[in-house]
């Protein structure tokens, strides 16, 4: 009995010491998790608090607005109210954008931002950095023009948001109306979408994410949320914040470019 006593003892040591192994990782990764929840919690609670600052300069934002208008004018590229208008005799493809618009955001950032957490974590930090990087720019444009989005210019746009089930501007509390420039919802679809190229990795379809800002950019215009301008100029601000993002991993790492490499990483960079 005292034998088999001795020769089970490596038996219980090796037992232990693997659900040491396992123990530690999940410990890490808990922290890790945390960690990334208090300072992306706090990013956006900064900006979504400094985003409303400029909340009730109505003159300033319908004059912004107007000169969007007159900008796209002289350009040639002021269509929102007859693409619009195109769009409104089809009510099954209004909702088919409301539904875009408003689920196509958060709710498709938040999976994917969990995806790349977990299983290419250098890629993760740097597109988080990437979209802090963007908010703080997009925050800065709130402050200094604030912009009324199309459908509240009398100029014959629709709210199509509230002809349908999803929530309305007006339901929401809290809501800044005029920060419309930059439509982070096109930047940050963009940056959306480069996550899910990443996230993808191996699959031959991969491509099709692209089309992510595009049909965004669409359902803001659709819904009556944005104009051109204000997606070009979100797809400028997060490729900004990606450049920053980039200039960040290349300092703090001999290996930059971590999203572009093949294999997930077993660290994060801090």
């Amino acid at each position: 009995m005292g034998r088999t006593l001795i020769v089970g003892i490596p038996e219980v040591q090796r037992s232990l010491a693997e659900q040491v192994q396992t123990r530690e990782p999940v410990s890490r990764a808990r922290d890790r998790f945390l960690r990334e929840v208090l300072v992306v919690g706090v990013g956006y609670l900064v900006y979504s608090q400094v985003r409303g600052l400029a909340a009730e300069r109505t003159l300033d934002a319908f004059g912004n607005a107007y000169r969007i208008i007159d900008i796209e004018r002289d350009l040639g590229i002021f269509r929102e109210l007859a693409l619009q208008t195109l769009i409104l005799s089809n009510s099954a493809l209004v909702q088919v954008f409301n539904l875009i618009y408003f689920y196509g955001f958060f709710p498709l950032l938040l999976p994917t931002a969990a995806w790349l957490f977990l299983k290419y974590p250098s890629s993760y930090a740097l597109l988080r950095n990437a979209f802090l990087a963007s908010g703080g720019i997009a925050v800065a444009f709130y402050l200094a023009l604030p912009t009324a989005p199309p459908r509240l210019t009398n100029l014959g746009f629709v709210d199509t948001l509230s002809r349908s089930l999803t929530p309305t501007y007006q339901s929401i509390p809290g809501v800044n109306h005029f920060a419309a420039l930059p439509s982070m919802h096109v930047g940050w679809s963009l940056l959306t979408a480069l996550g899910l190229y990443v996230a993808l990795r191996g699959h031959r379809g991969r491509i099709i994410v692209w089309l992510l800002p595009i049909v965004m950019m669409t359902s803001t215009v659709v819904t009556g949320n944005h104009y051109f301008i204000d997606g070009l100029l979100g797809i400028a601000v997060a490729l900004a914040g990606l450049g920053l993002a980039l200039l960040i991993d290349s300092r703090l790492s001999s290996r930059p470019l971590a999203l572009l490499r093949s294999k997930a990483p077993s660290t994060v960079r801090r």
